[in-house]
């Protein structure tokens, strides 16, 4: 499974602002950087090194996402297949 396809289930009317740094969060530990900034930068309109900087940012814990958030962001992604696509990176 595709990381783009994970997301695509996860959020299907796309990703929001809120759900953005938590999103960084929960995939972080899975992904290189520039992976990552890649393909959440596909979804979210920004451009690959300002989303490289967030990143930095959720890495680094100068850009912490609520635990909330990071909780309901982290089951979207379980229901939409998130352990699986754990098992095949």
């Amino acid at each position: 499974m595709s990381t783009v396809a994970l997301i695509k289930r996860a959020f299907p009317e796309g990703v929001t602002e809120a759900d953005y740094l938590p999103l960084l969060t929960v995939l972080y530990p899975h992904m290189s950087d520039r992976a990552l900034a890649m393909v959440v930068g596909h979804f979210v309109g920004q451009d690959y090194p300002l989303v490289l900087n967030d990143i930095y940012g959720v890495g680094g814990g100068f850009k912490p996402a609520s635990p909330d958030a990071v909780a309901a962001v982290q089951a979207r992604l379980v229901a939409a297949g998130l352990e699986e696509w754990i098992q095949e990176e």
